[in-house]
């Protein structure tokens, strides 16, 4: 059997999900996510931020990526709060690439509001503050965050009444903390993170765990997943009917999530984010014609994506898709909403704060990969 026919049946067999079922888990998710966040309302305090009723998905299960088996789905939470300020590394050095600082309203100000408008004598700046020498208070991820996960657990109780032959329980997942679903024998993972909305794109409470000259529970995650979920829906309207890109990806994540069982120590699996696979398909559906990815395409794109990742860990670089790009401002057709203020920035490295030693073995085994495709999809189908 020749590598486009194995291809072929990996996708089928081993790959993806069918429409139906997906949908069907993500609508459940949705509505699961809706429903706690009906709830949180009722246990948040006056003064508190505003927790948005209306969750955000983003992730592969809305892009149309999923790869099997497992049934996991993420959304953004907006909230809002009183901000005065947000700061990225453009305008501060100390900030680091791809996060954000919250600057908050002044001590005094707050202190004013809250004698009038909080049930309980405590301060904003210690509940969701932390005070950054020289920044004055910066809205704390950290606290947020966890604020956020003790209102989502009084949920529990309601979601069980609400869905009743499920069962629901969080686990703790550094930085995330995940709600477990089981629904019908399966088991849902759904990551709820809170987010504060900046000019289409967004700041998620989840930290730089870097060492850095800030404290590290002040920065916030840049998030641009609703122009990558936007750029998916613009590269079905682009690219060719039944292009392969969706199917490429899905494929890539699908070997990258499975490359353990055939290298136990495999720095492809361990080392590398899936994130790093969606990009390198931004970079080159780009840059190629429409037609470079049409239906009999998939296994030279494939190989393409494998040699591009291959490239830039030779190079300890994978350019952000956004951040920094100033491909965007000659080809407006990718813009996606996106602030031009962000593709002026300096460019922005994935590969930053990855070690040298798991770029180096994490390249060798995708050369591995390469030259050993076929007998890879074979082991895989057996």
């Amino acid at each position: 059997m020749a590598t486009p026919q194995l291809l072929e049946d990996l996708y089928t067999r081993k790959v993806t999900f069918s429409d139906s079922e997906l949908l069907r888990y993500r609508e459940f998710a949705e509505q699961v996510v809706r429903t706690l966040l009906q709830e949180v309302q009722i246990h948040r305090r006056d003064g508190d931020p505003v927790i948005g009723r209306e969750p955000i998905g983003t992730g592969s299960s809305f892009e149309g990526v999923k790869v099997k088996p497992e049934l996991e789905f993420d959304f953004m939470v907006p909230i809002q709060t009183n901000v005065q300020q947000i700061v990225f590394c453009d305008t501060d050095r100390n900030i680091p690439s791809r996060f954000g600082i919250v600057k908050t309203g002044s001590q005094q100000k707050f202190q004013l509001q809250s004698k009038s408008t909080w049930k309980k004598d405590e301060d904003f700046e210690t509940k969701f503050c932390t005070d950054a020498r020289g920044y004055g208070f910066l809205l704390s991820a950290d606290k947020i965050r966890k604020w956020f996960q003790s209102l989502s657990d009084r949920t529990l109780p309601a979601l069980e009444k609400r869905f009743p032959g499920s069962t629901f329980r969080f686990q703790q997942h550094d930085p995330a903390r995940n709600l477990l679903v089981t629904k019908d024998g399966k088991e849902l993972n759904i990551d709820i993170v809170p987010a504060i909305a900046y000019e289409n794109t967004f700041l998620v409470a989840k930290q730089c765990s870097s060492e850095i000259n800030l404290p590290n529970e002040a920065t916030w995650r840049l998030s641009f997943s609703t122009s990558e979920r936007d750029f998916f829906k613009k590269m079905k309207r682009v690219l060719p009917c039944n292009s392969c890109h969706l199917k490429c990806l899905q494929i890539l994540k699908y070997l990258r999530e499975n490359d353990d069982q055939l290298c136990l120590s495999s720095q492809f699996t361990h080392g590398l984010r899936s994130y790093y696979l969606k990009t390198a398909l931004f970079h080159l559906v780009m840059k190629s014609p429409p037609q470079a990815w049409a239906a009999g395409c998939l296994e030279q794109r494939l190989r393409e994506m494998i040699k591009y990742l291959i490239d830039s860990l030779g190079e300890d670089r994978i350019p952000h898709i956004f951040l920094g790009n100033k491909r965007h401002l000659e080809n407006l057709q990718w813009h996606l909403g996106v602030p031009v203020k962000f593709f002026h920035h300096t460019e922005a490295n994935l590969l930053e704060y990855v070690s040298k030693t798991t770029m180096e073995q994490a390249m060798l085994r995708l050369i591995q990969i390469s030259d050993n495709l076929e007998e890879i999809l074979r082991q895989y189908l057996k």
